[in-house]
């Protein structure tokens, strides 16, 4: 049974944990942290990481929900990192799929998707065809991502949003829980509501 290295000890470690046991041919072996605050998350032991704790032919998986620290901690791992991808998960032949990258149970990747390295797609999100998809997004439970949709780099789609076909969202953007969008989003632009309204801007 091979044993995976995870890296982060926060709620998202526990839905990753339990998608490398699903597998049938894996299972987390410990998990690193910078300031871990339990010593162990469904029976796997907690370390806090050091400097060259992972040695480089070692299968790491980032367990971190937030894009911008997950892609922080895979710029100082240059180990082997593998895509988890759940059973009940549908993956069209014609996707590419990044490294790194976590589908979870119900997901639905259509035909000529593309994903970036490291990203999430949770439960039973919907990515539909010919959409692509930046490196360190995650798309969050329940939300639908339609037809020929353009997603940058480092995108939150939260839980229950629905993209309309054709709209491009800016890298670093936020779109909120239940939010729809009819337009294209810019860069680093929080939008919330149906329809949606850009509430501020993250700092780049």
């Amino acid at each position: 049974m091979k044993k995976i290295v995870l890296y982060g000890a926060g709620g998202h470690c526990n839905a990753v944990i339990e998608l490398i046991r699903s597998s049938g041919n894996a299972v987390p072996a410990l998990i690193y942290d910078d300031a871990p605050k339990v010593s162990s998350i469904l029976g796997v032991p907690v370390q806090n990481y050091t400097t060259g704790a992972i040695a480089d032919e070692e299968d790491v998986c980032i367990t971190i929900g937030n894009n911008f620290i997950r892609k922080e901690i895979s710029k100082k791992l240059q180990c082997h990192t593998s895509t988890w991808i759940h059973s009940s998960s549908v993956v069209y032949p014609s996707t590419h799929i990044g490294k790194g990258c976590q589908l979870l149970p119900g997901t639905v990747i259509d035909a000529g998707v593309s994903l970036g390295d490291f990203c999430i797609v949770n439960n039973n999100a919907t990515v539909s065809h010919n959409v692509t998809v930046g490196s360190f997004s995650h798309i969050a439970i329940n939300a639908a991502v339609a037809g020929g949709v353009t997603i940058g780099e480092g995108v939150l789609i939260g839980a229950g949003s629905v993209l309309l076909p054709g709209v491009k969202i800016g890298n670093w953007a936020v779109i909120g829980a239940g939010t729809v969008i009819t337009k294209d989003v810019p860069d680093h632009a929080v939008v919330y509501g149906n329809p949606s309204k850009i509430i501020r801007y993250n700092k780049p």
